[in-house]
């Protein structure tokens, strides 16, 4: 039978940190979805629900052994992968917890997670996300389909609240939940930051050029 999780630890590591097994243990039974990067944001670790999430999100290519070994930040939205990699070295640098709330909808509910980032030995980061709300959606579709995709047949989502930019009025986002179902290949979405959530969610990162 093959193990819920693969560690994925040099000789070296797993005689500095003895304790790990004995954490997993606890993760694994877990229901927040639990992940584990080393100093260089390299997957090593994780849990069940990180599996059953990616599978039922359409991303099977991002559970089990699949992702051990692979980066963390080539997985996150690129407006907001520089944010957070400043976030996780602030973590490894300060060894402060640190959180933040953000939505991930799927077509059918809407859904709000609290992401708890927490310093291991110094060197490595233990990633927790914990569900808080889930329930359907109650957005309405406008009933005059506006324009989406732009000269280049891109939709432009916003990576936090998955809403997307109208082309005709670029200052109204709308959520569409066909929109959350586009997949890649061929490129169909791009991503960016409405200004409610650039506002409400992110005050620190305004006038940065990469959630504009």
């Amino acid at each position: 039978m093959q193990p819920a999780f693969k560690v994925h630890m040099q000789k070296s590591e797993r005689q500095d940190r003895p304790e790990f097994g004995q954490v997993t243990q606890n993760l694994d039974a877990s229901t927040s979805i639990i992940y584990v990067v080393d100093s260089a944001l390299r997957f090593v670790y994780c849990n069940p629900a990180w599996d059953r999430f990616a599978s039922e999100n359409g991303r099977p290519e991002l559970a089990g052994d699949k992702v051990i070994g692979s980066e963390l930040l080539p997985v996150v939205p690129s407006v907001l992968r520089s944010f957070y990699e400043r976030v996780y070295q602030q973590v490894l640098r300060t060894g402060l917890i640190w959180q933040h709330v953000y939505e991930c909808s799927s077509p059918r509910d809407f859904r709000k997670f609290q992401m708890r980032i927490h310093a291991l030995k110094a060197d490595w980061l233990l990633i927790s996300n914990v569900l808080l709300v889930e329930k359907p959606h109650v957005h309405k579709v406008p009933s005059r389909r506006p324009p989406y995709r732009n000269a280049g047949g891109l939709i432009t989502m916003c990576a936090h609240c998955r809403c997307s930019q109208r082309t005709d009025e670029s200052k109204i986002w709308d959520f569409v939940p066909d929109h959350l179902a586009l997949r890649t290949p061929p490129l169909s979405v791009t991503h960016g930051i409405c200004p409610l959530c650039r506002a409400y969610f992110y005050p620190e990162e305004q006038g940065r050029d990469e959630l504009r």
